[in-house]
């Protein structure tokens, strides 16, 4: 091909003319301004609400003063609180869907744990929070942890000795600040243990869960509170 041979390219690779910019930036401008006079008259003309029963009717119903707000500028996170406040209820998701219509979802909390209050049982979810009375215990049963966040601390290492030992956890206890009694699980023809652990976990601990999991331990009881040493035998 020389020089003065003409070259044809398609459409979508010719560079576009000076005209057709400007056309196009005609378009944008006379779109903007009109966008910016509707912010304002931009509101809130219906709210649906998808929540779980722990969402008492008041809330649900309360939610309706939303209606007629100003789309722009709705706090999103008073809205969450004001479902999320109560026992039970988990995730909580907030969604505006075009042209004004508030879409609020709230999902029961999963029971992670129990815990005995008075003559029943009551759910601990992931974060500490009761998720509702229940009929019987959901295991970890938890003992000795009285606020949310210890709550929330216990279940965090029930997870973790659970995930390491690769058995369930029947039980634990605060005995102190950093020392948790964890009543492991009978399973699959396995004895349960007892081991003592801090909050955070230790070096010790890891090596133990990890012989157990192998099923390489003999001895029903242990102290795994330090990095430098296991402690075995008959304690309690």
């Amino acid at each position: 091909m020389t020089a003065d041979t003409p070259r044809f390219l398609p459409d979508y690779l010719r560079p576009t003319s000076p005209g057709r910019r400007s056309r196009r930036g005609l378009v944008l401008l006379s779109v903007v301004p009109f966008m910016l006079l509707a912010v304002p008259l931009w509101r809130v003309e219906s709210i649906r609400v998808d929540a779980c029963a722990k969402v008492p009717p008041s809330t649900v119903g309360s939610l309706q003063e939303l209606v007629g707000q100003p789309a722009i500028g709705l706090d999103v996170d008073a809205i969450k609180e004001r479902v999320q406040i109560w026992p039970g209820v988990g995730e909580v998701r907030v969604d505006f869907v075009l042209p004004g219509t508030i879409v609020v979802r709230a999902a029961t909390a999963p029971t992670l744990g129990s815990l005995r209050v008075g003559s029943g049982w009551h759910g601990v979810g992931a974060d500490g929070g009761l998720t509702g009375r229940l009929q019987v215990a959901v295991e970890p049963v938890l003992e000795g942890f009285s606020s949310q966040d210890d709550l929330r601390l216990g279940l965090e290492a029930a997870r973790r000795v659970r995930e390491a030992a690769a058995t369930e956890i029947a039980k634990v206890t605060r005995i102190t600040p950093n020392d948790y009694r964890v009543d492991l699980a009978a399973d699959g023809g396995r004895e349960g243990a007892v081991v003592h652990i801090r909050p955070g976990g230790t070096t010790g601990e890891k090596s133990w869960c990890r012989a157990f999991a192998a099923g390489s331990i003999d001895q029903p009881w242990a102290d795994l509170r330090w990095s430098d040493r296991i402690v075995i035998g008959g304690g309690v």
